[in-house]
């Protein structure tokens, strides 16, 4: 009955526009009054803010997000754009596919798709809608292309999800390479699909020659350098995560003062402001996730969870596959972090007594908040490529559909084929 009443508090806060980080952290000190009382309380809030935020592996997260609001400050992106044109702008919807190209390359160098999906509204949205393409295919493919930011590494959610569970974020790093690759094909394909058989979706492609696109690759030089910082760095062994964070923040840095001569004092105060804030958001969240779990322990919901699940007599895989949609259903109305960070220790001992391998599982995971990113009501990707384009939050959501029918193909297959992650192993 406490639970219930405690869910109930949330909900209601949440109803009423209360940050969700502030939401579960009250709905969670109510709760540890409840059932613990006045000395579990003070116990637990006087150390919970500080011991899960003071984590050495957490400071990468603030690192990458100012890494991504550099490179958004910065013409690199318009650069990788335009190279990407070259070499694919003959496929039909070609230039479309160039974003969702231009925005895996960002991806690989960013851990932040709100950071990400800014920088692309910027450049590549204005000029699809130049070249003729249809808006909702401009900015779905805009809003869509900015989540593989947290599926290709590095990834500010499997940088969480690796503290919570104690996995390797290195290894998460490795498995979620070919899982980016194969969103990127599916995006392609789902573009490909829309221009052929939408009428007036798209323009007539352009074909460059071969020297055009040799020349052009001369612009992704940055690019280039900071995923030998980043990721070269950090597979060869050189750095740990943090300290690649740390190098790629400085080498964007770096970078923006190079391209944005003039200007790179203010780029640089807003990428700064812009990460307080984001970082603020973060760790506001995981403070009052971990608050609200510290409840759900006390009751021993996790537990009795655990054991109602194993008397049930259900398949694993059918458990699995409810629990995945559940995950689909939540990130509709709830803040992607704050679900990973809340549910996760009910979710995860559940995921070990089933035999899943907890890479994979975080692969999956990520995946489900790719998704929530682009579903209505509250995908953060849609209003915020609806705030920089000017677009109607409605045209965007209607853009993003097909993109999510991809996703969950692409989902399916995850589960379906495992090996496709875990090769790493």
């Amino acid at each position: 009955m406490t639970v219930a009443l405690v869910v109930l508090l949330l909900a209601v806060l949440m109803l009423i526009g209360m940050p969700i980080g502030f939401a579960m952290g009250l709905a969670g000190i109510v709760g540890i009054y409840v059932v613990g009382g006045v000395d579990s309380l003070m116990g637990i809030v006087a150390v919970t803010p500080y011991r899960q935020s003071a984590s050495w592996i957490l400071t990468a997260i603030p690192l990458f997000v100012l890494m991504a609001e550099m490179l958004a400050s910065s013409r690199i992106t318009s650069d990788l754009f335009a190279t990407m044109n070259k070499w694919v702008g003959h496929l039909p919807g070609g230039l479309a596919i160039a974003g969702v190209l231009a925005a895996a390359g960002l991806g690989a160098v960013s851990g932040s798709s709100t950071a990400s999906t800014a920088a692309l509204s910027k450049s590549v949205t204005p000029e699809l809608l130049r070249a003729g393409y249809s808006p909702g295919l401009a900015i779905g493919t805009v809003a869509s292309a900015g989540t593989l930011a947290i599926m290709i590494p590095p990834s500010v959610i499997m940088v969480i999800y690796g503290i919570l569970t104690e996995t390797s974020v290195g290894q998460l790093f490795v498995a979620g390479i070919v899982p980016g690759l194969i969103t990127v094909v599916a995006y392609a394909v789902t573009i490909i699909l829309w221009a052929k058989y939408v009428p007036g979706a798209a323009p007539r492609t352009q074909r460059h020659g071969w020297g055009e696109r040799i020349v052009a690759l001369r612009n992704i030089w940055p690019m280039v350098v900071l995923f030998a910082l980043v990721i070269g760095g950090l597979y060869s062994g050189i750095v740990t995560v943090t300290e690649s964070a740390a190098v790629g923040a400085a080498g964007a840095v770096v970078l923006a003062f190079w391209f944005l001569r003039g200007q790179s004092w203010a780029a640089l105060k807003e990428a700064l402001s812009r990460t307080v804030a984001t970082t603020a958001m973060i760790f506001t969240i995981i403070v009052g996730a971990h608050l609200f779990s510290y409840f759900m322990t006390l009751t021993g919901t996790p537990q009795a969870l655990l054991a109602y699940v194993d008397g049930l007599g259900i398949a694993p895989w059918i458990i699995f596959t409810i629990m995945i949609m559940i995950y689909i259903f939540l990130g509709c109305f709830m803040d992607q972090l704050a679900i990973l960070v809340l549910t996760l220790p009910i979710v995860f001992p559940m995921i070990l007594r089933f035999g899943y391998d907890p890479i994979w599982f975080g692969i999956i995971l990520t995946k489900t908040v790719e998704i929530g990113l682009i579903t209505p009501p509250f995908g953060m990707n849609c209003f915020v490529a609806s705030s920089i384009s000017k677009m109607p939050v409605s045209q965007v959501f209607r853009g993003v559909t097909p993109f999510i029918g991809a996703e969950i193909v692409t989902i399916g297959l995850l589960m379906a084929v495992p090996q496709l992650v875990l090769w790493v192993r």
